[in-house]
């Protein structure tokens, strides 16, 4: 009798866990199938633009929605975590411009929604050639920047350009304030014995100092708040640097040369 009781009271829970393992094969399996349907795929060579900063006009930004969509092979599963990490990868790969992927959202049917984080310019070669702080290529323009990228004036050597963006790109920070005390950045070149050298729209002469790959002991230069901390000195004494031919900002006092007559 005990034995006829027994799968009597087990057969109620034994029913459901059945039709739960029939119910995840199914539903596993229509996944599958889904994941090679139209509706569910993303086709990277379908793009629109739905979104710019505002400092990239419109033509540029496609320019670079084209790009992406021109290098990133291969439609992506919108049901597939892998897949879409994958698109998130190529996408990144396939512009300078971009720097990171920081969101992918799939959007149904065939969709998917892609927030990047673009480089910004901080150097202008030969005026429209646009260069990131890393050194990188970004294209041609052109932006809408404030401060804007500063222009190019040394030689066409790469580690010149290299050497300089990455001087460009520290000093950013500091070219909105510096602005406000009339100290205006236009232009930044390697000086004759190496340091990299900012002009300002007044003519004057800001040697920001020696870089790793031109001498073993740029590692002993200021930081580079202490270097606009020396220039700020400097405007204490010359207001908008008025009556100056140079500044050199990377040593623990700053060296002023002032104009003749």
């Amino acid at each position: 009798m005990a034995d006829d009781v027994r799968p009597a009271r087990t057969w109620p829970l034994v029913v459901p866990l059945l039709l739960l393992a029939v119910l995840i094969v199914v539903a596993w399996r229509a996944r599958v199938s889904l994941q090679h349907e139209p509706a569910f795929t993303v086709d990277p060579t379908r793009w629109q633009l739905v979104g710019r900063p505002a400092w990239m006009p419109e033509a540029v930004a496609g320019d670079v929605a084209a790009s992406v969509s021109a290098h990133v092979a291969g439609g992506a599963s919108l049901l597939r975590e892998d897949d879409l990490l994958r698109l998130s990868a190529a996408v990144r790969a396939s512009s300078p411009w971009i720097e990171a992927v920081d969101r992918v959202e799939p959007r149904w049917p065939s969709q998917a929604e892609l927030r990047v984080k673009l480089r910004r310019p901080v150097l202008a070669v030969d005026g429209d050639i646009l260069v990131a702080a890393d050194g990188r290529v970004l294209g041609l323009g052109p932006v809408d920047l404030v401060p804007e990228p500063l222009a190019y004036a040394g030689r066409e050597a790469d580690a010149d350009v290299i050497e300089c963006a990455a001087a460009a790109g520290e000093v950013l920070p500091w070219r909105g304030p510096l602005m406000d005390l009339g100290v205006n950045l236009v232009s930044v070149a390697l000086g004759a014995d190496g340091t990299v050298v900012f002009l300002t729209d007044g003519g004057v002469e800001l040697s920001w100092g020696r870089t790793l790959r031109r001498s073993r002991l740029a590692y002993l230069d200021l930081p580079a708040a202490a270097r606009i901390d020396n220039l700020r000195e400097v405007l204490v004494d010359f207001p908008k640097l008025a009556g100056v031919r140079s500044v050199q900002l990377w040593t623990d006092r700053p060296v002023v040369v002032r104009r003749e007559g």
